[in-house]
C-alpha cells in the first residue's frame, strides 16, 4: 500500500484505502480502480489522503493486476462437524454528555419540549458506582486492562478524575496501530505484549461518560455453549421485529413499538449473561439478513460496546433500539438507489444522506421513544472533526450515543458481506478505526471498542501458528489475543470433518499455538457458518 495526498491521483491508480470510512462517501465499492476525471474529483472533496495498491494499479508506472482465483466449496461431509472439548478454568442511563448537544428538535418540527437530558438510572439488581468496587476471579485482572493500550509495560498512570484512562491515550494509536499492522510477521511476538498485563486497584471510569451515570460490572454468567440456544432464540425474535417494523414503514402505517421492549430485553438479557454467544450467532447469520437488517449486527455490536462500558440494562435496551432503527429512514430512499453497486452522484449522495432526517420524522410519531434513542440515531453520521452529516456537529456536541452508534454502525458497514464488493476481515475493519480515530471518531471510545468486541471478534476466521484455520468462539478477558477457538483445518487447510476447541489462554505446551493472522470471511473457500454452534 502506498499514502499518497489526493490531488496526486492519476487515473490507473486502484484506490485501495481512504482517510475515512467509505460509508462517509459516495463509494460504495472498498478498493477501486480510478476510470475518469470525475471519479478523482469526487475523491479530492471527500479525503485529503488516499491509499493506492500498485500491484492492481495500471498504466506505465504499474504492473498488471493480480487476479484472483475463485474459491471452491469443498464437501465437508454428512458426519457431525463439531466436537466440544469443554476446559475447566483455574480458579481463580446512558446519559447524553453535559457538553451542550444538538437534539431531534434541529431537524423536525419542535412537537414540545423534550429533554435531551435523560435521569441517571440504577439497572435491575444492584449496581455499583466505578468508583470502583468489582469482583474479579483469582489472578484476573479487569477488562480495562487487557487492551492492546495497556497490555504493555507502562508506568502508573496520574490519578485524578479519568486520569488514569487518558494518561495511556498518548500511546493508543501506535500500541493499537503495531496490533493491526498491515504485514504482520510470521509469529509476533504476543507473549511481550500480554504477559505484563497490570492490574488495577483504582480502575478508572471511561472519562467520555459523565460522573452521574452509575455504571454496572457485568460478569459472565454462563458459557457460550450453554447461552447458544437462547441467544439463537433470541436473534431470531429480534431479527422478526426488525421486519414487522419495516414492514409497518413501508405499508405507510405508524411505526409499532408494541412488544418491542420485551423482545430487545430478551436480546439485552442474553448478551449480559455472555455477549459472545450473540456476537457469534449475528456473525454466522450476517449472510442470511435482508438488505435492512444490517441494524440488527449494529445492535447487537452497541449492546456488547454498552456491557462493556458498564451501562445499566436499561441503557443497553436503548443501545439495541438505536441499533435497529439507525436506517429505518432508507425505506422511504428509491429501491434502485439502495441497490446501487457503483458510485453515486452527487445529486444521489445528497437525497442519500437525507436518510437521517427521514427516520426522524417517522420516529416523531413513535410514542414512548427515549430521548437517549433519537438523539444516538440522529447522530450516527456526525464525526467528531464536524465532517459528518446532517448537522457537521463536533466533538462534545454529538451525544454519547451517537459517538458510540457511529462506531459500531462503521464497523458493521465494513465487514457486512456484499456481491459487489470484497468482504473486509473484522480485525482489517479494527484497525481502520484505529486510523480513522482522532479525526472521524473519539480516540478513547474507538480503544473501548476494540475491547469490547477483541482484537479478533468472535466468529472471525484466524491463522493459528500451526498453520490451521479456527474460528473465534469466545474472548478470554485477561488476554484478548489468546481467545477459544474452534479449529476447523489441518495445516493445509483441508477442512477438518470433526472440528475441536482449543483455549490458547490454557495451552502450557512446549509450544503454546498463537494467531498467527487474522483471515477473511471466506478464506481458503471457507465458509464459518458450517460450524454453527447450536
Amino acid at each position: 500500500m502506498e499514502k499518497i495526498p489526493s490531488n496526486k491521483l492519476k487515473i490507473g491508480m486502484f484506490v485501495a484505502e481512504l482517510d475515512r470510512p467509505w460509508i462517509d462517501t459516495p463509494f460504495l465499492l472498498q478498493g477501486f480502480l480510478l476510470e475518469d476525471a470525475e471519479q478523482i474529483k469526487q475523491l479530492r472533496e471527500f479525503c485529503e489522503w488516499v491509499w493506492i495498491d500498485p500491484r492492481r494499479s495500471v498504466g506505465a508506472d504499474f504492473d498488471k493486476p493480480i487476479a484472483k482465483k475463485a474459491q471452491e466449496r469443498r464437501d465437508l461431509g454428512t458426519e457431525p462437524r463439531v466436537v466440544m472439548q469443554k476446559i475447566q478454568k483455574p480458579s481463580g442511563t446512558g446519559t447524553p454528555s453535559a457538553a451542550p448537544i444538538a437534539t431531534r428538535k434541529q431537524l423536525l418540527p419542535a412537537r414540545g419540549s423534550t429533554s435531551a437530558e435523560a435521569k441517571a438510572r440504577g439497572s435491575k439488581g444492584k449496581p455499583r458506582d466505578f468508583a470502583y468496587e468489582t469482583k474479579r476471579s483469582s489472578g484476573e485482572s479487569s477488562a480495562e486492562s487487557d487492551s492492546p493500550a495497556m497490555e504493555r509495560d507502562q508506568p502508573a498512570a496520574a490519578s485524578g478524575s479519568g486520569g488514569g484512562l487518558r494518561g495511556l491515550f498518548g500511546q493508543l494509536k501506535e500500541s493499537v496501530s503495531q496490533l493491526f499492522a498491515r504485514e504482520q510477521e510470521d509469529k509476533p511476538d504476543y507473549d511481550s505484549v500480554e504477559d505484563v498485563t497490570r492490574p488495577r486497584e483504582d480502575a478508572e471510569r471511561p472519562g467520555f461518560i459523565p460522573e452521574t451515570v452509575l455504571l454496572t460490572v457485568y460478569e459472565d454468567e454462563k458459557t457460550v455453549e450453554n447461552e447458544m440456544e437462547a441467544a439463537t432464540a433470541a436473534f431470531q425474535r429480534t431479527s422478526e421485529l426488525l421486519e414487522k417494523m419495516v414492514a409497518d414503514v413501508r405499508s405507510g402505517d405508524n411505526l409499532q413499538l408494541e412488544g418491542a421492549d420485551e423482545v430487545i430485553d430478551e436480546m439485552v438479557d442474553s448478551m449480559v449473561r455472555n455477549p459472545d454467544a450473540m456476537m457469534w450467532v449475528g456473525r454466522l447469520r450476517e449472510l442470511d439478513l435482508s438488505s435492512y437488517s444490517h441494524g440488527l449486527t449494529v445492535a447487537i455490536n452497541l449492546v456488547a460496546f454498552g456491557r462493556h462500558l458498564g451501562y445499566p440494562k436499561e441503557q443497553l435496551s436503548h443501545l439495541g433500539l438505536i441499533g435497529l432503527l439507525l436506517d429505518i429512514g432508507k425505506i422511504k430512499l428509491p429501491t434502485e438507489l439502495l441497490e446501487r453497486k457503483s458510485r453515486f452522484t452527487p445529486a444521489e449522495y445528497e437525497l442519500v444522506k437525507k436518510h437521517v432526517q427521514l427516520g426522524l420524522q417517522i420516529l416523531e410519531n413513535t410514542p414512548g421513544l427515549h430521548p437517549d434513542v433519537t438523539d444516538g440515531i440522529a447522530h450516527h453520521h456526525e464525526r467528531v472533526d464536524g465532517s459528518g452529516y446532517p448537522l457537521a456537529l463536533s466533538g462534545d456536541k454529538i451525544s454519547i450515543f451517537g459517538r458510540m452508534a457511529a462506531i459500531a454502525d462503521t464497523f458493521s458497514a465494513v465487514t457486512k458481506a456484499r456481491p459487489y464488493a470484497e468482504t473486509v476481515a473484522p480485525h482489517e475493519a479494527l484497525r481502520m478505526l484505529t486510523e480513522w480515530s482522532g479525526r472521524q471518531f473519539q480516540p478513547e471510545m474507538v480503544e473501548q471498542f476494540i475491547q469490547s468486541i477483541g482484537a479478533f471478534p468472535v466468529g472471525s476466521l484466524v491463522e493459528l501458528s500451526t498453520g490451521e484455520v479456527a474460528v473465534v468462539v469466545t474472548h478470554n478477558k485477561t488476554k484478548r489475543l489468546r481467545p477459544k477457538v474452534l479449529i476447523v483445518t489441518d495445516p493445509d487447510k483441508t477442512p477438518r470433518r470433526h472440528p475441536s476447541t482449543l483455549d490458547l489462554l490454557y495451552d502450557v505446551s512446549d509450544h503454546p499455538v498463537h494467531i498467527r493472522r487474522g483471515l477473511a470471511s471466506n478464506a481458503f473457500g471457507i465458509d464459518a457458518r458450517e460450524y454453527y454452534l447450536a
